[in-house]
C-alpha cells in the first residue's frame, strides 16, 4: 500500500530525533494494548499482517500524529470491528466519544501460485506496485534490479494474509542491490539486502 508508513529512501523529513530513554513503554496502557493484540493474533482471530494493514490504512495525518502504540491501538480497534468482535457503537458508548477507526478495507494482491522461483546468483526486478491492498515490498526497491543471494524459509504472502485470505506460503528471497541503483547519492560500491517474496519478483 502506498502511503504515509513508507518512508524508507525518502528525504526531507529533518533529523532523527535520539531518544536516551530506551524502557519499551511509557505509559501503562501500551503494553495492556500490545499483549492484547499479539494474543489477539495468536488465537487466531486476526493475522500480524492483517495489524500492519489496519495500521496503514490510518489517515495520513492521524498516522503521524500518533505514537507507536497509539497507532497498534488503531489497527487493534479497527480489527475488531471489522470482524465483528465488537461494534462502533458499543465501544464509543464505553469511550463516552468517537473512537477513530482506519479506513475500509480494500482488494488484496493474490499470490502468484505458478511461480518458478529462483536460484542464487538470478538476477531479479521487483514489480512496480500500485496497490491499495497490503505489501511488503518497500517503495524504494519497486521497479529495481538486483541478484538473488539465498532463498529464505517460506511465510505467508501478505497480499492475502493482510486481508484475512487463505494465505500461501511462499519462498522469501535475499536480494541484493546496488545502492547507487536505488539512490542518486548513494555510497558507489554499497550495497542493500532485502528479503522480497517471490510474487513480488520477476526474472531481469
Amino acid at each position: 500500500m502506498e502511503g504515509v508508513q513508507d518512508l524508507g529512501g525518502l528525504q526531507g523529513f529533518g533529523p532523527m530525533p535520539s531518544h536516551h530513554d530506551e524502557r519499551p513503554f511509557h505509559a501503562k496502557w501500551e503494553p495492556v494494548s500490545y499483549a492484547v493484540a499479539l494474543l489477539a493474533a495468536e488465537k487466531g482471530m486476526w493475522t500480524f499482517d492483517a495489524g500492519r494493514h489496519a495500521i496503514e490504512r490510518l489517515p495520513a495525518r492521524q498516522y503521524i500524529g500518533m505514537t507507536y502504540f497509539e497507532r497498534v491501538l488503531a489497527g487493534m480497534i479497527t480489527l475488531a470491528v471489522e470482524t465483528g468482535a465488537v461494534s462502533q457503537a458499543d465501544l464509543e458508548a464505553r469511550a463516552g466519544g468517537p473512537v477513530p477507526v482506519s479506513r475500509p478495507l480494500g482488494e488484496g494482491e493474490a499470490a502468484r501460485r505458478d511461480h518458478p522461483g529462483f536460484e542464487a546468483g538470478d538476477r531479479v526486478k521487483v514489480k512496480a506496485l500500485h496497490t491499495a491492498g497490503h505489501t511488503r515490498a518497500p517503495r524504494y526497491i519497486q521497479g529495481k534490479e538486483g541478484t538473488v543471494l539465498r532463498r529464505a524459509p517460506l511465510a505467508r504472502f501478505p497480499g492475502e494474509a493482510g486481508h484475512l485470505q487463505a494465505a500461501q506460503h511462499e519462498p522469501t528471497y535475499h536480494v541484493c542491490f546496488e545502492a547507487a541503483s536505488l539512490w542518486s547519492n548513494a555510497e558507489l560500491g554499497a550495497t542493500v539486502v532485502v528479503d522480497v517474496y517471490q510474487s513480488y519478483l520477476d526474472r531481469a
